[in-house]
């Protein structure tokens, strides 16, 4: 019983659901890499397309103009206080099934987090249309991957069925938006 009031040794995990098209998981990613380093966190990204949001959760309203207004004013407000510069909009939307698919394969050789860095930068940051596989493989390389291998990855229907798995626990555990961070059973968007 005594015991029990020390903290654990355990390497926290955290699940975390983002979109490279979500301005939100732009800032995110930055954020939870300094936190997951202050507690000692293992940070797992879980790449999914919540373009597929309102396919999938019909309840969902779209934001009226003001909201989406107010949100683009909180973002540029956070970007200020983080210290991040942007070229694109807040409401600039791509494709970004290729970039996600793509992550999945930088993880199974350990490059993720060079990987997603690099495509938030171009995507954010350079204004790179990241739906254009030459902007993808110029981020792989830099992550030094093997671009064919990436090309034939971006093809296997396993590679889509993962992403969609990834879509499946999200919504499972009422994720609704991105970005979203999963703690044990406890989810926090």
């Amino acid at each position: 019983a005594i015991m029990s009031n020390y903290p654990s040794t355990a390497t926290p995990l955290v699940d975390a659901f983002f979109d490279f098209d979500c301005p939100w998981s732009f800032v995110a990613f930055n954020r939870a890499n300094e936190a997951a380093m202050r507690t000692m966190s293992r940070i797992e990204w879980r790449p999914l397309q919540c373009s597929e949001f309102p396919n999938r959760l019909p309840e969902l309203s779209k934001p009226s103009a003001m909201e989406q207004a107010s949100a683009a004013r909180t973002w540029m407000a956070w970007l200020d206080y983080c210290g991040l510069s942007v070229q694109r909009e807040f409401d600039a939307r791509v494709d970004s099934q290729n970039a996600l698919l793509a992550t999945l394969y930088a993880t199974e050789y350990g490059q993720e987090q060079g990987f997603i860095a690099g495509v938030f930068n171009a995507h954010w940051a350079q204004a790179k249309d990241i739906s254009k596989l030459p902007v993808l493989l110029d981020v792989a390389e830099a992550c030094e991957l093997n671009l064919q291998e990436l090309q034939a990855w971006l093809t296997k229907p396993v590679v889509a069925a993962a992403l969609e798995r990834n879509l499946q626990e999200y919504l499972a555990k009422q994720g609704f938006a991105t970005p979203g961070f999963s703690i044990g059973d406890r989810l926090y968007i």
